[in-house]
């Protein structure tokens, strides 16, 4: 074993000693409510809409709360179809704190990789956005409904509705009591599925989760004191580690941009400022060759591959462009040491 081996080793025994770790990820959404109630915890870069972290912690309760009014027994697994959007962060944590498991797949994936999907984990119910950039998504949560028959209830996010699902929405979260807001006394235990571009299901635990963003919050040094920008779905795991979960640990603020637009990006750029950004590992090349790299528009890139692929490392074509981290579908850190937060095996 080589000395970097043995360093990588300990720096993960460590990350998994880390005191968070003992908690469930919507522990860690009340935490930062007590500890940050007003300080903006998430943002959708579209629509310029942003929500503090009481905000976050009160959507989480009360979607948990509407899960509750439904027949589902703890541990039942439910299909969430998930966008880049606050929306999605709620429901995620929100189906852990009523003590479901919530099986999570980037938008993109076919009727048939959905439907396989929800049949492989036996989902008991699915939540998608209603819409996408304007376009329904009617058609695609119905046609995996109709190829899934352990599904028996169907939510929506928003925004608008989708005819016959139930709206999990903001504005259909409300009045939740006190009584119906208690989390889940065994929500740490849940597990996080996430289902690859063929709608195989992985499953890991939030303690393992927390463990691999706590390693990479001190790789990228993400701090409270730049923004995080995501273009990553938190429904894939390596967007969830290094979109909500190291804001979360790092105190930054998250924002989202979905669907992804060239004159967006660079406009939310502009107006967030300098940020460190959660990209696909896709999508590396053309941020180089724009020259974003090297613009001073971005403190950092992490690089998410996709679940089940192994990319070498982007090498950019200037020596001096910002630090790159690349992580793999699982969240853990990948490949060799190299340039001044370097890439690391974890």
């Amino acid at each position: 074993m080589t000395l970097a081996d043995s360093a990588g080793r300990c720096e993960a025994s460590l990350s998994r000693a880390h005191p968070l770790t003992m908690f469930g990820l919507d522990a860690l959404i009340a935490g930062a409510a007590r500890l940050r109630p007003a300080r903006v915890a998430v943002a959708d870069a579209p629509t310029g809409a942003e929500i503090d972290h009481a905000e976050l912690d009160r959507r989480v309760a009360a979607f948990r709360a509407d899960l509750r009014g439904f027949d589902l027994r703890p541990g039942e697994r439910v299909l969430l179809l998930a966008a880049p959007s606050s929306a999605t962060l709620v429901a995620l944590i929100g189906i852990i704190s009523a003590g479901l498991e919530p099986v999570a797949a980037p938008l993109g994936l076919s009727v048939g990789a959905l439907a396989a999907g929800g049949r492989a984990v036996a989902a008991a119910a699915l939540v998608a956005p209603a819409a996408i950039g304007g376009e329904s998504l009617e058609e695609l949560v119905f046609g995996v409904a109709s190829q899934a028959p352990s599904i028996r209830l169907i939510g929506s996010l928003g925004p608008g509705t989708i005819d016959g699902a139930v709206d999990f929405g903001p504005r259909g979260q409300s009045g939740a009591s006190p009584a119906a807001m208690t989390r889940a006394a065994s929500s740490k235990k849940v597990l996080i599925g996430a289902l690859d571009q063929y709608g195989a299901p992985q499953f890991h635990e939030q303690a393992g989760l927390i463990s691999a963003s706590l390693g990479l919050v001190a790789k990228a040094h993400v701090s409270g004191s730049a923004p995080l920008l995501s273009l990553v779905s938190p429904g894939s795991i390596g967007g969830l580690v290094a979109g909500p979960l190291a804001a979360l640990l790092s105190g930054a603020t998250l924002h989202f941009l979905a669907p992804f637009d060239g004159a967006a990006f660079l406009a939310a750029l502009d107006a967030i400022g300098p940020v460190r950004l959660v990209a696909p590992r896709a999508a590396m090349a053309d941020l180089d060759a724009a020259g974003l790299l090297t613009s001073g528009a971005l403190r950092a890139c992490v690089a998410v591959q996709r679940a089940g692929e192994e990319e070498p490392a982007f090498e950019p074509s200037h020596p001096y462009s910002c630090p790159i981290v690349e992580i793999g579908g699982d969240g853990a850190l990948r490949f060799p040491a190299r340039g001044p937060i370097g890439r690391a095996a974890y």
